[in-house]
């Protein structure tokens, strides 16, 4: 019978059809347990959540869309009613001072005049009246008009001034142009139609820069008096230098009032001094200083390391667009302006209703979203939730900068990893799994993810987790951050925590270990000894649930999880057996800080803690049970040994070394008793008793 069973628990691929991971198996000798289809999954993500919870969190995020465009458009439309008020009276006031300077630039009227009567003055003056005769001593020449040349200072006076007419009056041009754009973006209604169209507006708002628009106009005006007042400065310093230097005084203390209030909030980051002037300020010195950081980083980093990393594009291709270009279809009629926005929404259905969710969180901060957005999430192609993590990203990124995530998740510390997960099982419905994009969004969703502390009292998220993180694991190998992750998981929610095991738990730790260590030959290096003790332990594990009772099994269940268990007890044997021990230490102080004296001390205590931790207590455990001891041969205590040994032999140094960095060591000298502990129980078959043991090292 167990032989059947065995039979039937066969070793999964991710490509075969199975049952639904929300329904366990009551027996082990139906149809064979294999990984969920992409289909399977979709219907099981898409009946979690009721059809009314999905629309009540879709009317909250409509909602918070709503408000954030309504005030948006209203702040934007106020400051255009402002600005245009202040443009339309500088300018009128500019103006009556161009009408009286563009004269500098020109002859006046009288001019000429006053030039003939110089000339014939000099002629009567040069007369000599004799007798019968008047004599002129002077030749008359004749007119002549010399050319008129404006002076500098005209010239400087009538550039700064018109130009700074120039700029008020386009200041108030595109101010109403602003106010046009914003009536045509403004969207009445609550339904969902109506909140994709606003969705499409406010995108295309963003999207175009008009909020860019919107604060440049106000720096345009300052500019525009800035150049108003130089060329007053420059025309009373013609005039007279009194009045010039006064006036000079009151213009220097103004603009140095200008500065300091656009200054020091780029400066200190209380003070409400806070114009678009400032924040202009703020993003060039931040790119500035971020940018010269980075040059310095990369040069320091090209001065450690030898090797750089090139990072190429794929180019679009230009012959299918020529192609589509020749094929489409010329009959189709333009559009009405309503009817091409209708088109586009159609088009983005799927983006806008994601940019909906994610402008509710990030117009908010509300982490009361973020923990909803699981339930819309089968509403969304599986793409556009690996979009969300992105939007997310680049919001936290530029509200708080680099690394930050929002506080408010420590309020709830389960909201981001449950929304991580559920985002890492759409993953699973992606038709291009495998692939570079993939992979890049598995990358993007699971740096996000973190492990609470209180996560091990968590039944829904523990089998979350496993069943995710396990099927992950076998669909790309290539990401072994997920085996990793599974083995920490499963560890601090099924191991030291009080979540239970299922069937279908049980089943994909199975499969996980047999994909991952099913070749039988032992990876190379210190990162190989890690992933052999983490299979290790998830194989002792498993057993210990199956014969402690911890585990949501029945008998014929159990059954086909021991002998499973008897058969990878036999490979671990053989596991240790190979497991060579010289010249682990290279590979795990690479992985350090360089020449840390510390860590080539400690480095014993971290390789035989997790021979400790993962090996030998895990079986300790497993023989606090009569069962579990029936499954342990005394050649897999005599292999612990040897492989105990063996390490004291390459490794002698015993050195205790306190608070370095994520290790800590101490107690050693307890592995030899809890060796002949295990021994004695084995040879004797009375089973152990399970305590509370002294961790001897962090080995994560």
């Amino acid at each position: 019978m167990a032989s059947d069973e065995t039979a039937k628990l066969v070793a999964p691929t991710p490509a075969t059809a199975g049952q639904s991971l929300d329904t366990m198996p009551e027996q082990a000798d139906g149809p064979a347990w294999k990984f969920p289809t992409p289909d399977e999954i979709r219907a099981e993500l898409s009946a979690e959540f009721t059809k009314e919870e999905k629309e009540r969190v879709w009317t909250e995020a409509s909602a918070a869309v709503k408000t954030y465009h309504e005030d948006l458009v209203r702040r934007w439309k106020e400051e255009m009613d402002t600005l245009l008020v202040y443009a339309g009276l500088f300018s009128a006031v500019l103006t009556a001072f161009n009408v009286q300077s563009y004269q500098l630039l020109q002859p006046g009227s009288t001019d000429s005049t006053v030039a003939l009567l110089q000339e014939i003055s000099s002629q009567l003056s040069s007369f000599t009246v004799s007798p019968h005769f008047v004599n002129s001593t002077r030749s008359s020449p004749g007119y002549i008009q010399s050319p008129f040349h404006a002076s500098t200072s005209a010239v400087w006076l009538n550039t700064l001034w018109f130009s700074s007419l120039v700029f008020s009056l386009a200041s108030a041009s595109i101010a109403l142009f602003v106010k046009q754009w914003l009536y045509e973006a403004t969207v009445q209604g609550t339904s969902r139609e109506s909140a994709r169209l606003r969705q499409y507006h406010l995108n295309g708002l963003l999207r175009w820069s008009v909020g860019t628009i919107v604060t440049a106009l106000p720096i345009l005006l300052q500019l525009a008096l800035v150049l108003f007042l130089v060329g007053l400065l420059v025309l009373l310093w013609t005039l007279h230098s009194t009045v010039a230097a006064i006036t000079s005084t009151i213009v220097a203390f103004l603009f140095s009032f200008f500065l300091i209030v656009t200054i020091l909030p780029v400066l200190e980051g209380d003070c409400s001094y806070r114009s678009p002037a400032s924040l202009v300020s703020y993003i060039v010195i931040r790119h500035l200083r971020n940018r010269t950081m980075h040059i310095l980083r990369r040069l320091t980093s090209l001065l450690c390391h030898w090797h750089a990393y090139l990072v190429g594009g794929i180019p679009p291709s230009f012959i299918n667009r020529l192609r589509r270009f020749a094929y489409q279809r010329r009959d189709l009629d333009m559009p009405t302006w309503r009817g091409r926005d209708q088109h586009a929404i159609h088009e983005q259905v799927s983006a806008l209703d994601r940019a909906i969710v994610t402008t509710a969180y990030t117009a908010t901060s509300d982490t009361k979203i973020v923990s909803y957005m699981p339930t819309i999430f089968p509403d969304l192609p599986p793409n556009e939730v690996a979009k969300v993590f992105r939007d997310m990203s680049h919001f936290e990124q530029e509200e708080w900068g680099q690394g930050s995530v929002d506080v408010g998740f420590k309020k709830d510390p389960m909201v981001l990893p449950f929304l991580v997960l559920r985002g890492l099982r759409h993953m699973l419905l992606r038709t291009d799994k495998g692939t570079a994009a993939w992979r890049e969004d598995m990358h993007y969703i699971y740096r996000r993810f973190c492990l609470p502390i209180d996560a091990s009292a968590n039944q829904r998220f523990a089998e979350l987790a496993c069943r995710t993180l396990c099927q992950l694991a076998v669909e790309d190998p290539s990401l072994i951050f997920f085996y990793k992750t599974a083995s920490v998981v499963m560890n601090r929610t099924f191991g030291e925590g009080g979540a239970c095991h299922t069937f279908d738990t049980l089943c994909h730790v199975k499969a996980m270990v047999d994909h991952h260590m099913g070749s039988g030959s032992l990876p190379a290096g210190f990162e190989g000894y890690r992933k052999l003790s983490a299979a290790i332990h998830s194989i002792l594990q498993c057993i210990y649930v199956s014969v402690s009772g911890r585990a949501q099994l029945s008998p014929t269940q159990t059954d086909a999880m021991l002998l499973w268990g008897r058969q990878s007890i036999t490979r671990i044997c053989q596991w240790l057996r190979d497991l060579e021990w010289r010249g682990l230490h290279a590979e795990c102080l690479a992985r350090s800080r360089p020449g840390d004296p510390n860590l080539v001390l400690a480095f014993p205590h971290i390789a035989s803690g997790y021979l400790v931790r993962y090996t030998i207590d895990p079986l300790l455990d497993v023989c606090s049970t009569t069962r579990g001891l029936a499954l342990v041969p005394e050649d897999l205590v005599r292999t612990v040994e040897h492989a105990w040994s063996s390490a004291q032999l390459i490794y002698p140094a015993r050195v205790g070394v306190d608070d370095v960095d994520f290790i800590w060591c101490s107690g050693l000298e307890v592995i030899d008793a809890r060796l002949a502990e295990l021994r004695a129980a084995v040879v004797t078959r009375i089973p152990t008793a399970r305590i509370a043991r002294k961790r001897i090292v962090h080995p994560l």
